[in-house]
């Protein structure tokens, strides 16, 4: 089974979101600045994708566990 760097992308932000829930994002920058520092532009790049879609999956948690009168502010 082949999947497209998008969906490997998304794998990786749940499980991480799983693991850490709130602090996946910033793990995830973290990671994306040691590949930095070792010379892995392609890696760094990825792993702050990971982070956006980690945020993003967090944002939407959020909201849909925010009670309804939060919502309509």
């Amino acid at each position: 089974m082949n999947i497209s760097l998008e969906q490997a992308i998304e794998i990786h932000a749940r499980v991480l979101m799983h693991r850490l829930d709130d602090e996946a994002p910033a793990r995830a920058r973290e990671q994306a600045a040691h590949l930095l520092r070792a010379g892995d532009s392609e890696g760094r790049n990825v792993w702050l994708s990971v982070a956006d879609v980690a945020e993003r999956l967090l944002r939407e948690g959020r909201a849909l566990s925010a009670p309804k009168a939060e919502l309509d502010q």
